[in-house]
């Protein structure tokens, strides 16, 4: 059986977006792969509700309160051997259902880590457990990357719970209008590549391919885990932290340049050991944190969820 990419198209119809994301599936189709592109502004995704007892992560999208498309959309990704999420950007990040879409379809009922803690994965994922390769695409109009700085940091968040090894990502900045994205040579053959990345990590699923990236790297990147350059930096520190991985690294000049020495970390949240550490601080804060003060202040709490003073609906029909 041919192996399957299943690219979800957060862009609008025919757009920059979409053409990249059309150029890298033609080319995985070249190789033998099968591919299918959704768009997401054709699906119905409701945001989430965000409810305590989380009727999904035990029941499944089916249990959930909201009845929308997303019980297909996770099926479409569950049955794929081979993810690209692709989205334009617009406010420095992608467009609102990038985020819908990644807290309906992935988020907590999704967490490879979880599962193993838990004694297995949920029946209703019947055996669909599979660490898949993906890829990304961000498409942006600005001439200057800090105007799509969260873009490709955002659609990084819809890949760890699933542990979605991401083996190629794309950075477009300066394409705007409709139909430019064919106007960028360099972009274009960026997409072919990455179709082709892709292909080849789906077709030999043999291989572990956490933190292994396949596409071009720049010298200007900083983080040698995600290849972005996207860091949490504090006045008086000697180190940095990467928004996107986790990683930490520390600060060194040379030549009246800033540089970064990254050590190996297999602990960082590309890994299902990352996502291990992250359940254990919440458990840690929880337990050790949060409990011993939870009886002195659920009075004040009952009172406060009481007070409505404040609170103005939107009128109804």
């Amino acid at each position: 059986m041919a192996k399957k990419i299943t690219a979800f198209c957060a862009g609008r119809k025919n757009g920059n977006t979409e053409t990249y994301m059309k150029i890298a599936l033609m080319e995985a189709k070249k190789m033998g792969v099968d591919v299918e592109l959704i768009r997401l502004n054709e699906c119905n995704i409701l945001p989430c509700k965000a409810c305590a007892n989380m009727p999904c992560t035990w029941k499944g999208p089916k249990g959930c309160i909201l009845k929308d498309d997303v019980p297909w959309l996770l099926d479409k990704f569950l049955d794929s051997d081979g993810y690209i999420l692709g989205a334009p950007v617009w406010s420095l990040s992608p467009c609102g259902v990038v985020t819908d879409f990644r807290d309906r379809i992935f988020g907590p009922k999704m967490d490879v880590a979880g599962w193993e803690l838990d004694g297995g994965a949920p029946e209703w994922l019947g055996g669909r457990t599979q660490h898949r390769p993906g890829a990304l695409i961000s498409v942006g109009g600005a001439l200057t990357e800090n105007w799509t700085s969260l873009g490709l940091a955002t659609l990084y968040t819809t890949t760890f719970s699933a542990q979605i090894n991401v083996i190629d990502h794309l950075n477009i900045h300066a394409v705007a209008d409709p139909g430019e994205a064919l106007t960028r040579e360099d972009y274009v053959l960026r997409a072919k590549y990455l179709g082709q990345n892709l292909a080849y990590a789906v077709k030999h699923p043999e291989i572990d391919w956490t933190k292994k990236y396949l596409g071009q790297t720049e010298e200007e990147e900083a983080c040698p885990g995600c290849h972005n350059s996207l860091l949490i930096a504090k006045p008086g520190k000697d180190y940095v932290e990467c928004a996107i991985c986790g990683r930490v690294g520390k600060i060194a000049m040379e030549d009246g340049k800033m540089r970064f020495m990254w050590p190996e970390d297999d602990g960082d949240r590309l890994t299902v050991m990352g996502k291990f550490k992250h359940m254990r601080e919440i458990k840690y804060h929880t337990e050790a944190i949060y409990e011993p003060k939870k009886a002195g202040i659920m009075e004040e709490y009952e009172e406060i969820k009481k007070n409505n003073e404040f609170l103005v609906r939107p009128p109804r029909n």
